[in-house]
């Protein structure tokens, strides 16, 4: 009798466990029990929307937005909203705040706090393990995994990694967990049980692994690395790499959906504002591309699938928009206005078992402009600078991509103001950090001052000067 009791439950945890996108075929449709939810980097929120009716429900506010008094000495709100994970119950979200290494478990019911956590340095990705309660947090600062009382909080115990752990994902079973790195070509297998690596698989495709995500089945992982443009794909069956996809710059995070059965990855590509899709019939096989999805914004980055796998959910950090892709035909076919600069998405099935879920939200973060402009920078070619403006409180923030840029090079922005007659303000300065290709980048530059109403975006310019060694 205990046997089959036993049995029962395995079997009750696996079915758990594919309730949850991505999920296997024969997963629930979706639901207005279920959520989605953003991680909102400059309003400092999370955003929830009900799939079944694609509304933008609110805003859960994890602190004060940008400049609006996150910057006094006396601040003890969480800053910067950045990864999300969730329990496989579908009770409870997890999201990560990196500026104040803040850990904030949300009931999904209510949209209320539960615990908050104050981890150790620059926490970036956390999951719940399968039993609901811990959340294994990766802190790039480290070389540890944190593993947090989700319901009590606090720190209940580490893992020791490779040195900067990025993500944690866990198997299907939950009894292997999988942590990528930024300072280690390294995937480490931990033994959940005994809370220890068991395996590492080496040689990834570059030391900075900034996302990773698991298959359906278990199967395949496949980690993606946004410095170097690669997708390293790993079958874990054979615990081994079978190939690196060349995927393209500011490749940001993988996912998979099943299309026709058959399992398809799909990758978002910051810098060229498209998810690419490939075809994987197994493990053991190299990915066929089939094709890209344009994005209706800029910059698309943290997306999830549906459990019934008829849709992509795509957040467009640079428009602070959702694209929904119809995965029959990968195109989109509807957007949603969200939060400031979303970061991750997650898709949480049955998060609301009764009401509507609407307690506890604002609108903090919904609704302001936000305007993106392609900069060719003078005298550099195929150098660009992407500049997008938002609104934020009081002043608006100007942030700036370099890409191709050159070493040793100083690059001025400026605009025409509308009462200047045509004549170039300057704006701010920026410098590149070299990269293993000779040439420099500036992932992030930030300015905050009044733009909208006061200059032209069209007039702006970005000329390099070459510093004096």
């Amino acid at each position: 009798m205990l046997f089959f009791l036993l049995s029962a439950l395995v079997w009750a945890n696996l079915a758990l466990a594919q309730i949850q996108a991505p999920a296997l075929f024969g997963a629930p449709p979706i639901s207005s029990h279920d959520r989605i939810y953003t991680g909102d980097q400059t309003s400092n929120t999370v955003t929830v929307i009900n799939p079944s009716t694609n509304e933008v429900l609110g805003t859960i506010a994890l602190g004060d937005e940008r400049l609006s008094g996150t910057i006094g000495p006396q601040y003890i709100k969480s800053v910067n909203s950045h990864g999300l994970g969730f329990s496989r119950d579908g009770k409870y979200i997890c999201s990560i705040s990196v500026t104040t290494n803040t850990v904030t478990v949300i009931r999904t019911l209510d949209n209320s706090i539960v615990s908050q956590t104050f981890s150790e340095r620059a926490p970036h990705e956390a999951f719940f393990s399968a039993d609901n309660r811990t959340v294994w947090v990766a802190s790039r600062g480290t070389s540890h995994v944190d593993i947090i009382d989700g319901i009590k909080g606090g720190i209940i115990g580490t893992i020791t990694t490779e040195a900067g752990p990025s993500k944690v994902l866990f198997s299907p079973d939950g009894k292997l967990a999988y942590v990528n790195h930024i300072r280690s070509a390294t995937l480490d297998i931990i033994d959940v049980e005994k809370r220890q690596v068991a395996v590492q698989i080496t040689g990834l495709a570059d030391v900075f692994s900034s996302d990773m995500m698991l298959s359906a089945d278990g199967n395949r992982l496949w980690a993606a690395h946004k410095m170097v443009g690669k997708v390293t794909v790993i079958d874990l069956q054979q615990r081994k790499i079978i190939t690196v996809l060349d995927t393209g710059p500011e490749t940001n995070h993988p996912n998979f959906a099943l299309i026709n059965n058959v399992t398809h990855g799909f990758v978002t590509v910051a810098a060229l504002d498209e998810t690419k899709v490939y075809r994987q019939d197994l493990p053991s096989q190299s990915p066929v591309y089939v094709g890209a999805i344009k994005s209706s914004g800029i910059e698309p980055h943290g997306l999830w699938p549906s459990p019934d796998n008829t849709r992509m959910y795509i957040v467009n950090e640079h428009s602070d928009t959702v694209d929904i892709i119809d995965t029959t035909t990968l195109t989109v076919i509807h957007t949603l206005q969200v939060g400031q600069e979303g970061q991750a998405l997650i898709y949480v099935a049955g998060a609301v078992t009764s009401g509507d879920g609407t307690q506890n939200l604002s609108r903090q973060g919904l609704g302001f402009e936000v305007e993106n402009k392609l900069v060719p920078i003078s005298g550099n070619k195929n150098s660009t600078a992407l500049v997008t403006i938002r609104a934020v409180s009081g002043l608006d923030m100007v942030q700036i991509i370099g890409r191709n840029l050159k070493v040793n090079t100083t690059y001025q922005v400026s605009a025409s103001c509308y009462e200047c007659k045509g004549i170039q303000i300057p704006l701010l300065e920026f410098t590149g950090m070299p990269t293993a290709t000779g040439c420099a980048v500036a992932p992030q530059v930030l300015g905050f001052f009044k733009f909208f109403g006061v200059y032209d975006i069209n007039s702006l310019r970005v000329k390099g000067t070459a510093k004096k060694l």
